[in-house]
């Protein structure tokens, strides 16, 4: 028999059918499943199980359904107090049924409340225990005291969730074997928190995790198959405050990633890569000219309380902070600001701001460049240089003309002035002019080469031209040589709605370059590759999905110098449209390539996406 709620919906309130099953005349002790929504905070629809309490005819006793805050919550080894919050009718009661022993201490109690619970200390590995509260399910899960082989393998330097952000976390296993991958998160130093573990809400959505709700977690281990990727993604109720923070990921194989964080009003994104350099110092270019905002964040990865020392320079490479310049972060600590108004002598200026790693220490580094728009502001993420060498490198992807514009920043990181030569490439790999000059004027010339001396800490930039009337617009691949240590990256920029997206210049040398895609909900994932070669090249191409199963083979072949770029599922490989996975390009002997993939969501934003090398 069924019976229908009639209550209206207002935060806390359960709303809804429910089914009873069992008794006869009287429903004390019926069972059955109630589907409900429930309103701010929580923001939930689900199908749950309850309990009809009371005697009597219909309406006399209480239909019990809960709604929990949490499906979970993950826990270092030293463990810790857990809390979930309980949304259920008045007089109905609750408590935690069939915890581990090393789950103790939960309390108990009726109506609307919190249920707190105590995780004991864990001598071993890594375990868990699924719960029940009201019969909703609800996990606890600890990593293991040690884990042998488990290293740290990089930071990511900014993460944004709650009020109006969400960041998204993907991880790869690179290697032929199963690893195990441990994500620890950490807060602000302006947070009232500190900069201690950050508890967010979390999903893991390949497939759903069977939770009631997010699971909760500051740290915790997943085990990657073989080429298999990992998706996680901050959630909870999008409430005021925002909170910020850094990660860090450790495992005991080649696991590697990156991070997006999404701003939900006009789904604009940014990349964070995973810093997985030990530098001596980051330099990161800035240009606070026009309308431009530079904002910047900074992660102490040691443990340990650092001093970093911090050096600005003006576009010429003339020293523009004052002597002693710093900042200071507790261990594991982070904190981002605005450039111009952090350090007010840049405002309206370009140049570069170095950070040195104290001694002993490890920090890492992310630029964060947005443009306010009229409905919108544009993101798009600087990255840092570091370990800059004299080999130059290579370009993925340029496009200009039909709206597109290519602005190239060259940065000297050396001591002496060097030479900058930076060559154009059409698909085909012959040389492609296009119109280029300095920024925020018409273009000087138009040429396939620019050769220009750069001053030692100064930094070059050329754009190029974007032309509304182009048919279509011009794209191909740059390359850079150079006598001195120069670095950079260009962004691409349509103009008609303002949206931007950095391609690293790429000086690694790999057996391969791997780009993780998630081509489920509508996003799309374009990629671009190049080659730096006199000689035509034979790439070969692997497509797997997120398990890390082999779903496509491939090898495409370029010119010399040669450029392709492709929609991934509509151009190429239709095996992965909807789904996520990784696309691998192998490096043909004896030659260099680059690869970079380029993510559009469904509001037609775009970040692009780093290559990871094997």
């Amino acid at each position: 028999m069924a019976a229908a709620a009639a209550a209206t919906p207002a935060p806390g309130t359960l709303t809804g059918t429910a089914t009873i099953t069992g008794g006869t005349g009287a429903f004390a002790g019926a069972t059955g499943s109630f589907t409900f929504s429930i309103a701010a905070p929580f923001d939930t629809s689900q199908t749950l199980p309850f309990t009809f309490t009371g005697s009597g005819a219909l309406g006399q006793g209480a239909i019990c359904g809960y709604v929990l805050d949490s499906g979970g919550e993950a826990f270092p080894a030293a463990g810790g107090t857990g809390t979930v919050n309980i949304t259920t009718a008045a007089g109905c009661p609750w408590s935690l049924s069939g915890p581990a022993s090393w789950v103790t201490n939960a309390t108990s109690g009726t109506g609307s409340g919190t249920l707190t619970y105590l995780v004991t200390a864990n001598p071993g590995a890594d375990r868990s225990a699924t719960m029940t509260i009201g019969g909703v399910p609800y996990e606890a899960e600890q990593e293991g005291t040690s884990i042998s082989g488990l290293n740290l393998i990089g930071s990511m330097a900014h993460l944004a969730a709650l009020e109006k952000w969400t960041t998204t976390f993907t991880m790869v296993n690179k290697g032929v074997s199963s690893a195990i991958a441990r994500l620890s998160l950490f807060g602000d130093a302006a947070d009232p928190t500190g900069n201690g573990p950050l508890l967010l809400p979390l999903t893991f959505p390949q497939p759903a995790a069977a939770l009631s709700g997010p699971l909760l977690a500051a740290t915790f281990d997943r085990t990657l198959p073989a080429n298999a990727s990992l998706i996680v993604n901050t959630s909870g109720a999008q409430v005021p405050p925002v909170l910020v923070g850094s990660a860090q990921l450790a495992a005991t194989g080649a696991v590697d990633g990156f991070a997006i964080f999404h701003l939900i009003p006009g789904a604009q994104e940014a990349v964070v890569p995973m810093e997985n350099r030990n530098a001596s110092s980051y330099l990161l270019p800035f240009d606070n000219t026009g309308n431009v905002v530079l904002g910047i964040a900074v992660e102490n990865v040691s443990a340990q309380n650092a001093v970093i020392p911090i050096v600005i320079r003006g576009q010429t490479g003339a020293v523009i902070s004052p002597a002693g310049t710093k900042i200071s972060l507790a261990g594991n600590g982070h904190t981002s600001f605005v450039l111009s108004v952090q350090y007010p002598v840049t405002k309206f200026q370009r140049g570069t701001i170095e950070f040195d790693t104290p001694p002993g220490g490890q920090i890492s580094v992310l630029g964060i460049r947005t443009i306010p728009l009229d409905n919108s502001t544009t993101l798009t993420t600087i990255p840092a240089l570091a370990n800059v060498g004299t080999n130059g490198g290579s370009i993925a992807h340029i496009a200009t003309g039909n709206g597109w514009q290519t602005t190239f920043v060259i940065v000297n990181a050396g001591t002496v002035a060097a030479q900058a030569h930076l060559k154009f490439f059409a698909d085909n790999g012959t040389p492609l002019a296009i119109p280029i000059g300095p920024p925020g004027g018409a273009a000087t010339s138009t040429s396939s080469t620019v050769d220009q001396s750069v001053a030692a800490g100064a930094t070059l930039i050329l754009q190029s031209a974007a032309p509304q009337s182009d048919p279509a617009p011009t794209i191909g691949s740059a390359q850079l040589t150079t006598n001195g240590n120069l670095g950079g990256f260009v962004i691409f920029r349509y103009n008609p709605n303002g949206q931007e997206a950095v391609v690293p210049l790429e000086s690694r040398t790999a057996n391969a370059f791997i780009l993780a895609f998630d081509n489920t909900g509508g996003t799309a994932t374009g990629v671009a590759i190049n080659s730096v070669s006199t000689q035509a090249v034979n790439i070969p191409v692997v497509v797997r999905d997120d398990t890390g199963a082999q779903i496509a083979t491939d090898t495409i072949t370029l010119a010399a110098n040669g450029h392709l770029a492709f929609a991934l599922g509509t151009d190429k490989y239709p095996g992965t449209i909807a789904i996520r996975g990784t696309i691998e390009f192998a490096t043909p002997a004896g030659a260099q390539i680059g690869a970079l993939g380029i993510r559009t969501p469904v509001a037609h934003t775009f970040t692009t996406l780093p290559a990871l090398v094997r």
